[in-house]
């Protein structure tokens, strides 16, 4: 979506609110994808293309919002607008006035050029690195990779837009063994470019390396080991605790504790909208601020909020550049691409660290946590039995739970290598004294 064509769509809405509404911002969007479904036995290729538009407007000191995908009609998307009104909150807040200077690499060609064929080769080069540890073992993906295009402007005089590349992958390999057929999954998304293999490799082979150990018995209290994939799950709490929307709301556990030792102080929690490879990375946030990378736990220490204009102004404070939303929805404080800074030595998996106790590669589902309040419930289906930092069996069916700040609290030790899990850039993590049933 070039520029100008975003300015002239933009200001049409904004010219049809001007009788209703002072107060307006619109925002627009442009996806330009390509897909390839890949499997043993076929090969679909996809492509497709879809814009969307949203609007949001003050009227009568409410805030009102309405979206639509595909082509779109100004005064209809106006009306909607002031519909939603009519049922909105209160009006907390103004929209940011005049354009800042957005910082923001240039997008990179290379993953936006790249054709199904390309990424066939990248696939088929992947199936064959995971057939030399697992011959019988096969390998399906479905890999999207996007042209991404943003645009904001609002009725203050605020313009702003940017444009990236990104991928969106999922992986799965299944396995025959003696005790049926086993699935590793590995999903994440980067920018600019497709997934290392070998960091994929890593991922998707870690549940199947140990098909020939023997079941083994565990329950009460127990050193854990997350994967990266397991830890992001876990750190789901942390994307809730942390957000201004849950203090206005007076619901966040980490109210007051800002300045305090929340976690283990081997942990360094970022939130990094500025990672050029990070899938959620963007100049500014959807109303217009200016993003930038912050630090949500130092050594353990819990450094503040992220806000966006509503929560700050609920809040008495300033707006961290953290608005999201949905298409059509109204905004929310989040993270964008969260990191944990890796240990500058030690082992890559913590098992070494650890000694004795369980390795968690996946979560199957989370059926009874509470985001919101860190109580967590995981079923963790297959998990390995770990001894003097090697593995002796595993274990169907393992249930774990807990609360993720007291979880985080009994952080022992960090992996030295970090991967993608979703948007997340994670390492291991050694848990000490966790509940398993």
């Amino acid at each position: 979506m070039a520029a100008k064509e975003a300015v002239i769509t933009g200001s049409e809405i904004l010219v049809a609110c001007e009788k209703v509404s002072t107060e307006a911002e619109v925002t627009g969007i442009k996806l330009s994808y390509r897909s390839l479904e890949y499997t043993p036995e076929s090969c679909i290729p996809g492509s497709g293309e879809r814009t969307g538009w949203a609007l949001r407007m003050v009227r009568n000191r409410k805030l009102g919002v309405a979206g639509e995908w595909g082509m779109i009609d100004p005064f209809r998307l106006v009306d909607k607008v002031i519909g939603s009104c009519r049922y909105g909150s209160e009006a907390v807040f103004n929209f940011p006035e005049n354009s800042p200077h957005y910082d923001f690499p240039p997008d990179d060609d290379e993953l936006k050029q790249m054709t199904h064929e390309q990424v066939r080769n990248y696939l088929d080069q992947l199936q064959n690195e995971v057939r030399k540890s697992h011959p019988l073992a096969a390998l399906s993906a479905r890999i999207k990779w996007s042209g991404n295009s943003v645009f904001i402007v609002n009725s203050r005089g605020l313009r702003g837009s940017y444009e990236k590349t990104t991928s969106h992958s999922t992986f799965a390999v299944s396995l025959p063994s003696d005790h049926g057929l086993i699935q590793s999954v590995y999903t994440l998304n980067t920018a600019g470019n497709l997934p290392s293999r070998d960091r994929v490799i890593d991922m998707l082979m870690l549940p199947l390396l140990h098909g020939d150990t023997k079941s083994a018995e565990i329950s009460g209290r127990k050193n854990v080991v997350l994967s990266p994939v397991a830890f992001s799950l876990l750190l789901q709490a942390v994307r809730a605790g942390v957000s201004g929307k849950l203090l206005a709301e007076g619901a966040s556990p980490l109210a007051g504790m800002e300045g305090k030792q929340v976690v283990g102080s081997k942990l360094t929690i970022r939130d990094l909208p500025g990672l050029d490879s990070g899938a959620a990375n963007a100049p500014f946030d959807s109303e217009g601020v200016p993003t930038k990378d912050k630090t949500l736990f130092e050594n353990g220490i819990f450094t503040g909020f992220v806000h966006d204009l509503e929560s700050a102004a609920l809040c008495g404070t300033k707006s961290t550049g953290s608005s999201g939303r949905n298409l059509g929805e109204h905004s929310k404080p989040v993270c964008t691409n969260l990191a944990v800074d890796p240990s500058v030595s030690g082992s890559v998996d913590t098992l070494d660290e650890t000694g004795s106790g369980i390795l968690i590669t996946s979560i199957l589902s989370a059926g009874g946590s509470n985001a919101a309040s860190g109580s967590f419930v995981f079923d963790c289906g297959r998990v390995f039995v770990f001894r003097r930092g090697e593995i002796q069996g595993y274990r169907d069916g393992c249930v774990l739970y807990g609360n993720a700040y007291d979880a985080l609290s009994r952080t022992a030790a960090i992996g030295s290598r970090q991967y993608r899990s979703g948007t997340d850039l994670l390492p291991f993590i050694s848990i000490e004294g966790l509940s398993v049933r």
